[in-house]
């Protein structure tokens, strides 16, 4: 939980290796001002020549840990507002009392022009690029996190951190932190863990801290450097303040009067010399205070706990200083200081306003530019807290061997260039795409002359050698004459024959692709029947390649066999003969999957009987009686507990659980609200499809959506059992991709983005629509524009990072439904694609065609920009006070040229209503209405949005 006020979001910088055999020359001391002899807090120690260093706490305490070979380096210490004073220190484990006498205040000079603080601030923030190394760097970092309750601790942690900074803001460059070392104070004991659990442990604040980088993210929405916000603030030249050597010039930022949107005030410290921005001290505003209780108190991780525990948390005051230090001729950030002022309420306990307090400090203590790269391993999570991620207590020798300096590490770095492949080439859009990828992915005549009814697969798991032996009978009717067909299935699995009619026939293979000739003519209308008999190692998942399929053989927390097939990317042909394209499901299906004795097989559908073969092993025969995918049929092997329940919708429904034996309490807690998820479902989208075959749960190596058969991956028993978000993934599947399916893997958005966006539906209806809505903005982050969502047709592109197919998609379809603004008409929208296509496979083009017939107006300009396009629609707008009115001018700027889309913003004061943008320019005339009353609604419409400032557009026609 992190408020990013003013979205001073931060980053951190990386460390100077310290080696582990260094000795130290120990200083220890205090700071004072020379005058009142009071401590100074957050003065800076530091070698002159080098980026190692320190600062004093509230108190003005400090140690210092000089490494000997640096002992030559004199040692400056200095703090704004105080001269600057240098010591060399030549003996270990000194006691020292630095005094540091007050700067003069020299007043602005009189002058002809005496330039605003507007003004110098343009300078510094157009100075940027020249000031602050903008590349990776490496640096060493001190953390400390304290949280009180009332009078108590709730958490106090420290640590050393190894941090990789970046300055790039892109999906695939972010800051990265290692623990190096850490200690904790230990919670004191209650009789509500999940409630203090949920105050005392905030999401990670280290990296939070880094997200307060205000020069990285000077242009952000509520940046006080950002020119759109300029006109809610006074920036004011206050003073200029000698330090060293150095004038700094102070600009004091205050709102606007009546300024709602200004939402800080504090002061800016900026180098006279260099423009150089090297202190801001900030604190929210009253306005700040209800903005971040709108909009930053963790989104959805604090929206849903809040209300799971019964309580809230409403911030009364936050105040933060934020330092950059010079080193080798550029500047770094060099401390985040936050302090955060909170009340709680719980109406169940009794609790009104009883105050909360947070200190936060982050000091980098080290920087090293050589060689950067980003981590490979022991990443710290973002979502966990610091005090989750420290796992030893309190030890009083902790800084002994540590410091605050960082010691060899072994290094983990990777040694390849960002972005390099880690596998072997695979096909895609900047790879290109080869004869292999056609065969895959191409509905040839070979393909679509017959129609595949039904497959009865009988194979044998060998665990130990990592083996598969079997057969595929393969009935189809003809839909057009032929005498060769083709099959799938992977070069490195081995025909051993495939016969027709008791006969072989005779067949060529061309990579994946397998081509039969048949010694007849297969005549329309016609059914016929082959069976491949087959046998090999099938290949194993390569983690570096998105979506790369194959048989996960692993071992559950006992050492015992945990096997299952996942082939959503790489096809079903991996692992077993078939026509593997997605347009063709047969109508049922039977498989029969022989594992060792004492071992259960899950697969889909019902399972009809379970019959010993010889005296070590055992056949699980399973029946589907629904038309199926080709990679949703599946098996999982293992030592499973299972049990069984009744759902009662329109029909009755069967469920059946499989769990991990040492899981099974934790597994029923999870499942618990399972009826409660297919209520909703059936609700939104209609009745489950498959009541025949049942609905199964299954605890797997891996998610899946495995029809009838569902895989939920391992159950982490640290989880919050209320929200298995994942489960509800993968069960809205049964809906989306398997009741109906895509016929080209470039258009599985249908499956993943609708999956995705039925997880708001759920919460929905656990909590409620702001919930929800609250759930779908925090998908905004996994949303990386890099590829269109629709992929390259007739050759199974999906090697690549899809991902948004599932965050852009379901925000897509969050923002359509807030296009229609009918609830009745989105619903039934949903529930009538399902009742027209069920059992079916479609095309993006023949569900947009669905749509804009169900809708009764033409959507399809608004599908091919979120579809077919990498660019969000950007909504560029200016605004004009012209008296007591506001002029807006707007329009869309898109890929597409008919776009058209309404979209909401505020046309009147806290009131939002639609207005109608398209591609030539609009203007709106609000009465009574100032510029910082205007808002666009970008919580329920996934768009950019553009206030032009430079002369971009002119009211002016």
């Amino acid at each position: 939980m992190y408020p990013r006020f003013l979205l001073l979001v931060c980053l951190l910088l990386n460390g100077l290796m310290i080696y582990g055999q260094d000795r130290f020359i120990i200083i220890s001391g205090i700071i004072t001002d020379a005058s009142t002899h009071k401590p100074i807090p957050s003065a800076n120690i530091q070698l002159k020549n080098s980026s190692t260093g320190t600062i004093s706490n509230n108190l003005g305490t400090f140690t210092f840990k000089i490494p000997e070979r640096l002992v030559t380096d004199s040692v400056l210490i200095s703090c704004i507002g105080y001269r600057s004073m240098t010591r060399l220190f030549t003996t270990t484990n000194q006691q020292v009392q630095v005094a540091l006498t007050p700067a003069v205040i020299s007043l602005p000079e009189v002058a002809i022009h005496v330039q605003s603080g507007l003004e110098i601030l343009q300078k510094a923030i157009a100075a940027i690029t020249r000031n602050y190394d903008t590349t990776d760097t490496r640096m060493t970092a001190f953390y400390r996190e304290d949280i009180h309750f009332d009078n108590d601790t709730l958490n106090y942690n420290e640590s050393v951190l190894d941090v990789f900074k970046t300055f790039r803001r892109d999906k695939e460059h972010r800051d990265q932190i290692r623990i190096i070392k850490g200690r904790k104070i230990p919670a004191p004991p209650n009789n509500d863990p999940q409630f203090y659990g949920w105050i005392g442990n905030i999401t990670n604040t280290a990296y939070s801290s880094l997200g307060e980088d205000i020069i990285k993210y000077n242009n952000v929405k509520n940046s006080i450097l950002a020119p759109h916000n300029f006109r809610y603030y006074n920036y004011t030249l206050a003073e200029t303040i000698a330090e060293g050597e150095r004038q700094l010039l102070v600009i004091r930022i205050t709102p606007k009067k009546n300024s709602r949107k200004g939402i800080i005030k504090g002061a800016i410290y900026i180098d006279e010399a260099t423009l150089a921005m090297v202190r801001f001290e900030v604190e929210t505003t009253p306005a700040g205070n209800d903005y971040i209780n709108k909009h930053g108190k963790g989104g959805l991780r604090y929206t849903i706990m809040s209300k799971v525990v019964g309580g809230s948390l409403d911030f009364t005051g936050i105040k933060m200083t934020i330092s950059y230090q010079a080193f080798q001729g550029k500047y770094y950030l060099h401390t985040v200081l936050r302090h955060w002022d909170v009340v709680i309420n719980s109406r169940k306990r009794n609790l009104n306003n009883i105050p909360w307090t947070g200190d936060f400090n982050f000091l980098v203590t080290g920087i090293n530019k050589d060689s950067v790269r980003q981590f490979q391993t022991g990443v710290s999570s973002h979502q966990n807290s610091m005090n989750n991620l420290i796992g030893s207590n309190y030890d009083a020798a902790f800084w002994e061997n540590y410091n605050i300096l960082q010691p060899e590490l072994p290094d983990t770095i990777k040694t390849t260039p960002a972005g390099a492949k880690v596998g072997g080439k695979v096909s895609n859009r900047q790879n290109g795409f080869t004869r292999a990828d056609t065969l895959r992915g191409q509905l040839s005549p070979l393909r679509s002359y017959y129609d595949v009814t039904f497959y009865h697969l009988d194979v044998d798991v060998d665990i130990d050698r990592h083996f598969l032996k079997g057969n595929n009978k393969i009935r189809y009717k003809v839909q057009q004459s032929f005498d060769s067909m083709q099959i799938d299935l992977y070069a490195n699995m081995q025909i051993d024959r495939i016969l027709y009619k008791g006969q072989p026939l005779s067949y060529t293979r061309e990579y994946d692709a397998v081509f039969v000739r048949f010694p007849e003519k297969q005549t329309t209308g016609n059914t016929g029947e082959i069976t491949v008999y087959y046998e090999g190692s099938p290949q194993i998942p390569d983690k570096s390649i998105p979506m790369n399929g194959g048989v996960l053989w692993d071992k559950d927390e006992e050492g015992n066999p945990w096997v299952q097939v996942v082939c959503q990317g790489s096809g079903a042909s991996l692992w077993w003969p078939c026509k593997d394209h997605l347009s063709d499901e047969p109508d049922s299906m039977c498989i029969w999957i022989t594992v060792p004795n004492g071992l259960t097989e899950i697969s889909n559908g019902r399972l009809l009987q379970k019959v010993p073969v010889g005296n070590t092993k055992t056949r699980f025969e399973w029946a589907v009686t629904y038309p199926i995918n080709n990679y949703n049929a599946t098996f999982c092997i293992g030592k499973y507990a299972h049990y069984t329940d009744l759902y009662v919708g329109g029909d009755s429904l069967t469920i059946d659980y499989y769990v991990m034996p040492y899981n099974l309490e934790a597994g029923k807690q999870i499942f618990a609200k399972v009826k409660q998820m297919l209520a909703c479902y059936e609700k939104h989208f209609g009745p489950y499809a498959f009541r025949r075959d049942g609905f199964t749960l299954v605890e797997s190596p891996y998610p899946m959506e495995h029809q009838s058969g569902v895989c939920i991956g391992k159950i982490n028993r640290n989880q919050l059992p209320e929200l298995p978000v994942l489960l509800w993934h993968e069960a809205a599947h049964e809906w989306w991709g398997n009741a109906i399916s895509c016929k080209d893997i470039a258009d599985m958005w249908m499956h993943e983005a609708f999956a995705t966006y039925a997880e708001s539906l759920v919460i929905e209806d656990l909590f409620d629509k702001q919930t929800a809505s609250v759930f779908l903005n925090d998908q905004k982050n996994g949303v990386g524009n890099k590829e269109p969502v629709i992929g390259e047709y007739d050759v199974n592109h999906i090697f690549y990072d899809i991902n948004d197919m599932y965050t852009k998609g379901s925000l897509m379809l969050h923002t359509f439904r807030n296009v229609l603004d009918n609830d009745t008409l989105w619903f039934g929208l949903l529930k009538g694609i399902q009742q027209h296509f069920r059992y079916q496979t479609l095309s993006s083009d023949s569900l947009i065609s669905y749509i804009c017939q169900f809708t009764k107006y033409d959507y399809s300009a608004f599908f091919r920009q979120y579809l077919q396009y990498t660019r969000l629609p950007r909504l560029a707008f200016s605004l004009k006070e012209q008296g007591n009115n506001l002029l807006v001018r707007y329009r869309w700027e898109t890929d597409v040229p008919d776009f058209s889309m309404p979209v909401k913003v505020t046309t009147a004061k806290d009131q939002m209503r639609f207005i109608h943008p398209t591609g030539p320019w609009k203007t709106l005339a609000l009465k009574n209405m100032k510029a910082e009353d205007f808002e666009v609604d970008e919580e329920h419409f996934l768009i950019d949005v553009d206030e032009l400032d430079d002369g971009r557009t002119s009211f002016i026609e």
